[in-house]
């Protein structure tokens, strides 16, 4: 499942899990959790949010959610666009690298948004929910490297490449 053309909201959890910037070029990011998983849900009860967290969460998600979707959409049209491309035997090199750069800075755009809501979302957690959350990331990370293994590894709008034959 392409989970760009998920109509939730990108939420907090793509801010914690950005990745590297060669990740997000290539491949849509790890799954995500809807803003009401940090504000209702589990993530709420591990890290014991007050109702004014779960408040500015809520306002700090509203706030970038149209950006987060729109920069979404954005950079998903220009993989979409490159990998057409890619596979157009006319395409010639400076057009693909054109397209390229569109879609890592689009990307990148996107990328750059869902690092300003972590970080506003983060100035409302107190230093130990911030630890708290930052260990979950790590294995969120972990689990996201060792199912999807994005380093390494071509994407195109599908998902990953097959591996070549021997």
């Amino acid at each position: 499942m392409n989970l760009f053309k998920s109509p939730s909201v990108l939420g907090f959890a793509l801010a914690l899990g950005t990745g590297s910037l060669p990740a997000m070029a290539q491949a849509a990011p790890a799954p995500q959790m809807a803003s009401h998983d940090w504000t209702e849900g589990r993530m709420a009860e591990r890290l014991k949010l007050t109702d004014a967290q779960k408040a500015s969460i809520r306002e700090i998600t509203t706030k970038h959610q149209a950006a987060l979707a729109a920069k979404g959409k954005a950079a998903r049209d220009a993989r979409q666009a490159f990998f057409e491309a890619l596979d157009r035997p006319e395409s010639s090199a400076d057009g693909l690298k054109a397209l390229h750069r569109s879609m890592t800075d689009l990307g990148f755009e996107q990328l750059m948004e869902a690092r300003t809501l972590r970080l506003e979302t983060r100035a409302v957690l107190t230093p130990d929910q911030r630890e708290l959350a930052a260990r979950m990331e790590g294995r969120k990370e972990g689990m996201r490297m060792a199912g999807g293994g994005m380093h390494g590894m071509h994407h195109g709008p599908d998902g990953p490449a097959p591996a070549p034959a021997p």
